[in-house]
């Protein structure tokens, strides 16, 4: 089962890519959903040039825990926050560069590309893509700066300052977890040779849940698993 998701979303990234029509150059793709496949919700937007900084932010957050009487806390892990991907684009309509874009209609596909979807109820789901950089998430901010216009005051020139926060679906939450607690649900493919009570006890550091783990997998033994197996190991209140 999840080989067979894997297989499905390697193959819905490669899908993606064959969308992006200037290799090189940083895509934005609406999208209906991630994963398992990917599917297009409408036209991707092409940045004229490349962003001169890119920033991929991570953070982690923690209880300061201080013991009375001490002067320095204690740092308990809380959780990951969502990453953001934060950079800007210029968009020139002089043709200085030699080529030449209508500023206001760029930043309308733009907006039509990150912004709200009357039809979804909230903005697109988005992924950015860049060489080998595959960001998905929602845009948070457009920032836009004029910087050159026309007599007539049409805009000629302006900077758009681009920040996205990551999203994920319940498919990819399952793929990108690399977490062993005992309060979350484990999908394991059960190597040969590997025992149902040694499982147990590497998750939930004790074999004494069998009963409760065979109960969720419908098993009628729990003393012979089969090699190549899906096994669902769900939370369990110690």
């Amino acid at each position: 089962m999840i080989n067979q998701i894997l297989n499905q979303v390697g193959s819905g990234l490669d899908k993606l890519l064959n969308l992006v029509p200037l290799p090189g150059k940083v895509t934005i793709i609406p999208v209906k959903q991630y994963a398992p496949v990917p599917i297009p919700n409408g036209s991707p937007f092409i940045a004229m040039f490349n962003p001169e900084q890119w920033t991929d932010k991570e953070a982690f957050v923690y209880n300061d825990e201080q013991e009375e009487g001490t002067q320095e806390a204690v740092q308990r892990f809380n959780h990951v926050k969502s990453r953001e991907l934060a950079f800007e684009i210029l968009i020139d309509g002089t043709g200085a560069s030699g080529e030449k874009k209508e500023v206001t209609a760029e930043l309308q596909s733009l907006r039509q590309t990150v912004g709200f979807n009357g039809n979804l109820h909230r903005p697109n789901k988005l992924f950015i893509i860049w060489g080998y950089f595959i960001f998905q998430g929602v845009i948070e901010t457009v920032d836009i700066t004029y910087t050159l216009f026309r007599p007539n005051g049409t805009p000629l020139r302006a900077k758009v300052q681009l920040k996205f926060r990551q999203d994920t679906d319940s498919v990819t939450r399952v793929l990108d977890m690399d977490l062993h607690s005992a309060d979350l649900t484990h999908i394991r493919t059960i190597l040969d040779g590997e025992r149902l009570d040694q499982l147990c006890n590497a998750i939930y550091e004790s074999p004494r849940f069998l009963l409760e783990v065979a109960k969720a997998n419908e098993l009628t033994t729990f003393r012979t698993i089969s090699p190549g197996s899906d096994m669902v190991f769900p939370p369990i209140k110690k």
